[in-house]
């Protein structure tokens, strides 16, 4: 693939007033592991756009260093993603606590917030999701919020569930997954865009999160990886901040991860001709394990285990392992 057209392409592509472009055809990978790699909306809002001419020159480069062949290019808007709530489903339980977080909380959540709050009793405090404090409670908005959230630490209460208190006037606040609805803005704002690229490589799994993108967190990202680059580097690519709100890149944790975001972002678009039954993951199923659709549809709904006695989930279980692997386990723990 000529590496200077493509860039071209891309940067003419967000420049464009179309909510999606087909840059590149997706095709059936015909290696391992496949994987959805997108450019944060951060991206494409510094202020210098011969910076995020270099700095797209810097990601395809780290694309080819590794071997990573790519099979797929799409350019999606704001607009596109916040009519379709891919971005919703993307988030999936951050956002459903932060949209009716009050609503799934079970007596045992009320009991592990009092105890990580080292309260004697919640009786009276305000409990809501991010975007329901938004919603129901005056003097909140997205701003305010966004605000309150980054000025403290905050709880992880479990996967996908976080919590901060807060003493607002004469109110115990306790908001669940504050940065949420910031997040959600974000990405679906008009002036927002993002660039997928469908990857396809017998490279490992954990190599690929580590090694080529980088930790979550920038400043702990490893030597050489995108993150860490972007981070050491921030003045020369014109980046005022980089964080793990904001780390401009993204890539799915494991082979069913990746399934799910392949199926939520590039399939079923019109005029892409791409879905879930193109995959790679889908091809091993059927023709190496000998699974059935039923199987295959199951594993996309990330089912949840017991694995040496502790409760699990697919996508977690499988994160950073190679397709096979993951497959193997996927039968072995999560058919039941």
């Amino acid at each position: 693939m000529d590496i200077s057209n493509l860039k071209e392409k891309i940067m003419q592509s967000v420049d464009s007033r179309r909510s999606v472009t087909l840059i590149n055809e997706c095709k059936k990978s015909q290696k391992e592991n496949e994987t959805l790699f997108f450019l944060k909306p951060e991206f494409f809002h510094l202020e210098d756009f011969d910076k995020t001419d270099s700095l797209l020159g810097l990601i395809l480069d780290k694309i080819k260093e590794y071997g990573i062949d790519i099979s797929g290019v799409l350019t999606l808007k704001g607009d596109f993603l916040r009519e379709a709530k891919i971005i919703e489903r993307h988030y999936g339980f951050i956002n459903r606590m932060s949209v009716e977080g009050s609503k799934l909380l079970k007596d045992e959540d009320y009991e592990k917030i009092r105890k990580v709050l080292s309260v004697d009793s919640i009786d009276g405090f305000i409990i809501k999701g991010g975007h329901e404090l938004i919603e129901t409670e005056e003097g909140f908005n997205e701003d305010t919020v966004t605000e309150l959230w980054y000025k403290k630490d905050s709880f992880r209460m479990g996967e996908g569930f976080y919590i901060q208190h807060h003493k607002i006037d004469t109110k115990n606040i306790i908001i669940i997954n504050g940065f949420n609805p910031h997040q959600i803005r974000h990405y679906t704002a008009d002036d927002s865009k993002i660039v997928l690229f469908l990857l396809q490589t017998d490279t490992d799994w954990a190599a690929l999160r580590s090694n080529f993108v980088g930790d979550t967190f920038p400043e702990k990202a490893a030597a050489g990886s995108i993150r860490n680059i972007l981070y050491m580097n921030a003045q020369k690519y014109g980046i005022k901040s980089i964080s793990v709100a904001d780390n401009f890149v993204h890539t799915s944790s494991g082979p069913f991860d990746a399934l799910f975001e392949i199926c939520n972002f590039a399939s079923n678009i019109k005029g892409v001709n791409f879905s879930r039954y193109n995959t790679n993951i889908y091809y091993l199923m059927k023709e190496k394990f000998g699974l059935t659709e039923e199987d295959f549809n199951r594993s996309i709904d990330n089912p949840s285990s017991s694995v040496s006695g502790e409760v699990t989930d697919l996508f977690s279980f499988t994160k950073n392992k190679n397709t096979l692997e993951a497959i193997t386990y996927y039968k072995k723990y999560f058919m039941g």
